[in-house]
């Protein structure tokens, strides 16, 4: 299992782009419904920052990167959408309760 949290720090003016995509990037998700990931992102009081967490069973191999939407997101996140690069941090839970 590999935990891992991205921090995005997104432009004022892509907010909205931030939201709309996600929701659409969401619902390809379910549709596909892909086995050994759970995947989350949660805004933050700021307005303009958000967290995203990823756990994958397998670090080999990242179920999401199959789906288009994710890597159409993810390019328009990291190339347009972030004032600055997101940062990532490795998680290691040590409790959790349905989460990971």
């Amino acid at each position: 299992m590999s935990v891992r949290m991205f921090r995005a720090s997104i432009k004022p003016e892509h907010v909205a782009d931030m939201e709309a995509a996600g929701k659409e990037l969401f619902a390809a998700i379910e549709a596909v419904q892909p086995q050994g990931v759970r995947y989350s992102w949660c805004k933050l009081a700021d307005e303009g920052s958000y967290l995203l967490v990823v756990d994958l069973q397998d670090d080999a191999a990242n179920p999401l990167a199959a789906i288009p939407a994710f890597g159409a997101v993810m390019g328009e996140l990291k190339g347009k959408w972030a004032a600055q690069p997101l940062t990532m941090e490795q998680l290691t839970p040590i409790g959790s309760y349905g989460l990971f």
